[in-house]
C-alpha cells in the first residue's frame, strides 16, 4: 500500500489509541513507568523516560474525550464509505474514433480501465450481475423524435431480448397516455409489451388513488386515458404534467388559487426542457416552479428523476437496483435518477443530450455512448 497522508493520519490515530488504553496497574507500573515511579528530584530537568511518562499520562487523560469523538467519526466514515462501494463513482467515458467504441477509465485500482488501442478490459473488480435495464423511451432511447428511432436500435433491443434480463421501458412523457405511446413505438417495429412500460402517469394515477383527492388535471388531452375513473369534480388537488395547451394565464391562476386553499400540488415531473423536432422546448419544471413559488410550497415528484419512480419500475422484476442498469438521453433525469437510487446510469448521446452534459452531475455517468445500440453492446459484452 502506498504511503499516503491518509494512511499517516491512520496509523497515528491507532498510535494515540494504543496509548490511551495502557492500563496503570496491569502494565505501566510493572515496567516502572507508573505515574508515582521514575520522578526526578525538585527542580532536575526530566530525563527522555520522565518526558514519555508526562506523555503518556497526558495522552490518558486530556486526550480521552477527545478520542472519543474521533474514534466515532472514524468508525462510522469506515462503515458509510463516501465513494461508491463498487468502486464506479469515477468513471468517466471518452469516444476513441479509431475504435469507434466507448473507452473506460478509472480511477480507482480494480476497476475498468482502457487497454491499448481503446480495448476495453476488465482488472481484478469485475462487473456487477445485470439482471433488470431500464430504458428511457419517448426522447431519448430507443424512440428519437416523435415518428423516428435511432438508427439500430429495432435490432439492438433484440440482441437485449436474447439475454436473460428483465426490460422496462420508463418515460416522463405526459402528452400521450400508455395505450398511444405503445402503439407508437410498436408503429416504429420495436417488439414492446405494454406491462414492461412504466410512465410517470401511472405514478401520478397511483398517488391519487393513495390519496384519494379530486385533481385539477394540467395534461395534454391525449394523456387523460390513464387517468379514466378518476373522479375530477370539484377539484381539491393540483396535478401538472407538460401541457402547453392548458399553460395559460386563467388555468394557471384556478390551480394557484386551489394550492393557496390548501389543495396539494403534484408534479408529474420537473423536466427542464424536452425534444421537438424543431429543437428544445420548455417542460413542466418551470410552471411546477412558479406555482412553488407564488403559493410557498413544494410540490410532490412522481416522476423521474426520483427515486420512488425508478423503483416502483423495477418492481416485478426481481432485482435491486444494484442489479439495474438505466440508458437514457437526459444527464438529470434519466442517468442522475437511477444512480441515486442505486442504479448503473448510461448516457446516450441522441435526443435531448447537450454537449457537456455528462459533467452536470455527481457522480458522472457510469458510461457515455454515442447511441442505444452501443450502449446495449456494452451490457451483453461486459456486464452480463
Amino acid at each position: 500500500m502506498a504511503f499516503t497522508l491518509y494512511s499517516l493520519l491512520q496509523a497515528a490515530l491507532l498510535f494515540v489509541n494504543a496509548i490511551a488504553v495502557l492500563h496503570e496497574e496491569r502494565f505501566l507500573r510493572r515496567i516502572g513507568w507508573g505515574t508515582d515511579q521514575g520522578i526526578g528530584g525538585f527542580g532536575e530537568e526530566p530525563g527522555i523516560k520522565g518526558q514519555l511518562m508526562n506523555l503518556i499520562r497526558s495522552v490518558r487523560t486530556v486526550m480521552r474525550v477527545p478520542l472519543i469523538g474521533v474514534n466515532t467519526v472514524t468508525i462510522v466514515l469506515l462503515l458509510f464509505p463516501l465513494h461508491n462501494t463498487r468502486g464506479l463513482e469515477s468513471l468517466q467515458s471518452c469516444y476513441n474514433p479509431r475504435e469507434n467504441g466507448p473507452v473506460i477509465r478509472s480511477s480507482h485500482t480494480g476497476g475498468w480501465e482502457a487497454g491499448k488501442q481503446g480495448k476495453l478490459q476488465m482488472c481484478n473488480l469485475g462487473p456487477p450481475v445485470i439482471k433488470s435495464r431500464l430504458c428511457s423511451v419517448k426522447d431519448g432511447s430507443p424512440a428519437r423524435a416523435k415518428d423516428s428511432a435511432v438508427p439500430g436500435a429495432q435490432e439492438a433491443l433484440k440482441r437485449l431480448r436474447s439475454a436473460p434480463v428483465s426490460i422496462r421501458f420508463v418515460t416522463n412523457t405526459t402528452k400521450e397516455c400508455k395505450r398511444d405511446l405503445l402503439e407508437r413505438l410498436r408503429k416504429l417495429e420495436f417488439d414492446i409489451k405494454e406491462d414492461e412500460i412504466f410512465t410517470s402517469l401511472t405514478a401520478a394515477r397511483n398517488l391519487l388513488e393513495q390519496k384519494q383527492v379530486r385533481p385539477l388535471l394540467l395534461v395534454e388531452d391525449n394523456a387523460l386515458h390513464d387517468f379514466k375513473g378518476i373522479d375530477t369534480s370539484e377539484p381539491n388537488a393540483v396535478v401538472i404534467g407538460l401541457a402547453p395547451d392548458h399553460f395559460n394565464y386563467q388555468t394557471m391562476n384556478k390551480a394557484f388559487q386551489l394550492i393557496l386553499d390548501g389543495a396539494p400540488l403534484i408534479a408529474i415531473h420537473k423536466a427542464r426542457y424536452y425534444k421537438r423536432k424543431d429543437g428544445l422546448a420548455l417542460g413542466p419544471g418551470p410552471f411546477v416552479t412558479g406555482l412553488e413559488y407564488a403559493a410557498d410550497v413544494e410540490a410532490t415528484v412522481v416522476g423521474k428523476p426520483e427515486r420512488m419512480f425508478f423503483l416502483e419500475a423495477l418492481r416485478g422484476t426481481g432485482c435491486t437496483p444494484e442489479e439495474a442498469v438505466m440508458i437514457g438521453d437526459d444527464c438529470r433525469d434519466d442517468v442522475g435518477g437511477a444512480q441515486n437510487a442505486g442504479m448503473l446510469g448510461i448516457l446516450v448521446k441522441t435526443g435531448k443530450y447537450r454537449e457537456g452534459d455528462e459533467g452536470k452531475i455527481t457522480p458522472p455517468p457510469y458510461l457515455t455512448c454515442e447511441s442505444f445500440p452501443q450502449a446495449v453492446d456494452h451490457i451483453l459484452q461486459h456486464l452480463l
